[in-house]
């Protein structure tokens, strides 16, 4: 496996969105955006004026967001992006109740009857691609939530990475795909998917756009989990990991690997923390080290398996593995183990070792809560 050419990592909103800005002043050619959520706020106001000022020197742009993600965003954002000539899609659109919205859903949804079946399939990435030569992605949402200097202590504690080299050509396919997707359904939109068919697992870009890729993904993560050495540290904003997961860990750590894992202590999505308490309790009880955040809420999606680092948008959870589009990359060089190794001891500093006392005997009503909110694990 070969490495990146260029390689920056980002662990704060502040960093990541900064060199963003710079980057897009210095786009020649092209930008394009895919995003979860697509907010407006301080933030997302100044990428649009400097993607306005691309735009009027001769790029081409392209913002995709999601239907659900950034369902409060986009009636906005589509008056805003016509005004300022840039190109914006919705990536399966959730129809608005309200008459005025319904030109624009039927803008882009061409089936209408579909939208139920095709409800529960979301882009989760956030990717920033620049003259399909450099791109950022990993787990920052375009919303100020993510920066000090605008939200104070509140921010969250996010990853974010800026790549350079051959394998990004696989990212850009990536983003035409669910381009197409947006207005396209049929024959294009397949033919674009089967061009993707490179197995994604000996990538230095970990892609999940097919069935078959989030198969061979899974299969992977399981495979490397169980040739795991050393160490095997995992941050995760949402932790709901399939049994076979769970075995994997475990067996890891009876073989003497270094097994930890970093959660929110306050989640974005409460529901997700309740679902994971007695998967959380299950580990414990196996001796797995598990310690929660506590400074502000996480968000953050990394592992460190050995020598080997992953920084996307994936997290240890169902929608991640079986519904959501997602991106990951592959980092093996010396600097970018130390990066994250440094920044894995400043957070477990910023986090509490969770006890099993922490979680011993509930109260009934939070029994209940926590059994239904497993049961809807499958939609969070």
């Amino acid at each position: 496996m070969e490495s990146w050419s260029q390689i920056r990592i980002f662990h704060s909103g502040d960093e990541y969105f900064h060199s963003l800005v710079e980057d897009i002043r210095k786009a020649q050619r092209s930008i394009t955006i895919e995003s979860y959520i697509f907010a407006i706020d301080k933030l997302t106001q100044t990428i649009l004026e400097e993607l306005t000022r691309a735009r009027e020197r001769g790029c081409t742009i392209k913002i995709v967001v999601d239907g659900f993600g950034s369902y409060y965003y986009i009636p906005q954002l589509d008056r805003m992006c016509e005004e300022r000539g840039i190109e914006f899609r919705v990536f399966h659109p959730f129809p608005y109740p309200l008459l005025w919205a319904r030109r624009l859903f039927a803008k882009y949804s061409l089936n209408a009857s579909l939208i139920m079946k095709r409800m529960n399939r979301r882009t989760h990435r956030k990717i920033t691609i620049i003259d399909e030569k450099r791109a950022y992605l990993g787990s920052l949402n375009f919303t100020q939530d993510h920066c000090e200097s605008l939200v104070g202590e509140k921010a969250w504690r996010d990853t974010g990475v800026y790549i350079e080299g051959e394998d990004l050509s696989r990212l850009v396919l990536a983003f035409q795909i669910s381009y197409l997707r947006t207005y396209v359904k049929g024959l294009l939109s397949w033919v674009s998917r089967w061009r993707l068919r490179k197995d994604t697992h000996d990538s230095l870009l970990r892609l999940n756009t097919t069935q078959r890729m989030r198969r061979q993904l899974y299969r992977d993560l399981l495979r490397r989990i169980s040739g795991a050495q050393s160490r095997l540290y995992i941050t995760t904003a949402y932790f709901l990991p399939r049994r076979s997961l769970l075995l994997a860990l475990l067996k890891a750590a009876r073989r003497g690997v270094d097994v930890k894992i970093l959660i929110p202590g306050k989640s974005d999505v409460p529901a997700v923390k309740w679902a994971a308490f007695n998967i959380v309790r299950f580990l414990l009880q196996k001796r797995i080290s598990i310690y929660e955040y506590q400074k502000t809420i996480l968000h953050a999606k990394t592992m460190i398996i050995d020598n080997d680092v992953f920084i996307g948008s994936f997290n240890l959870n169902h929608r991640s593995v079986l519904h959501d589009l997602e991106v990951e990359v592959v980092l093996r060089d010396e600097a970018s183990l130390t990066n994250m190794l440094q920044q894995w001891s400043v957070d477990i500093k910023n986090s509490k070792l969770v006890a099993e006392k922490d979680l011993a005997a509930p109260s009934w009503l939070a029994r209940i809560v926590y059994k239904i909110a497993f049961r809807l694990r499958y939609m969070l």
